[in-house]
């Protein structure tokens, strides 16, 4: 029975000084742990601000590039129209020829 006791006291005692010393990990650990998650979080919101950033930076330059195709398409359209036009200036000019010989003719 004695020893039961001191069995029973010995298992009371562990358990005593294992809570008291805690079996988890330090509170120093701990708050490094917690300061470099915080840290982590910081930085991936500037990531994700910069991330927006780009995004916002490429819709913008997919834009352009849009508004730079029409313009591009509009000056070569000009410049087919610029061409046609000195065509028909030319094709008017002999015309106008044809025109004054026939009435010279008369």
């Amino acid at each position: 029975m004695i020893k039961f006791r001191r069995l029973v006291v010995l298992t009371v005692t562990l358990v005593g000084v294992l809570m008291i010393s805690g079996c988890g990990v330090s509170k120093d650990k701990h708050e490094k742990t917690v300061a470099e998650l915080q840290q982590a979080k910081a930085e991936l919101e500037q990531a994700k601000s910069k991330l927006a950033g780009y995004d916002k930076a490429l819709e913008d330059s997919k834009i352009d590039t849009k508004i730079l195709e029409k313009l591009r398409s509009a000056q070569q359209k000009a410049g087919e129209l610029s061409a046609r036009v000195k065509d028909l200036t030319i094709e008017n000019e002999k015309l106008k020829k044809e025109l004054a010989e026939m009435k010279a003719k008369k």
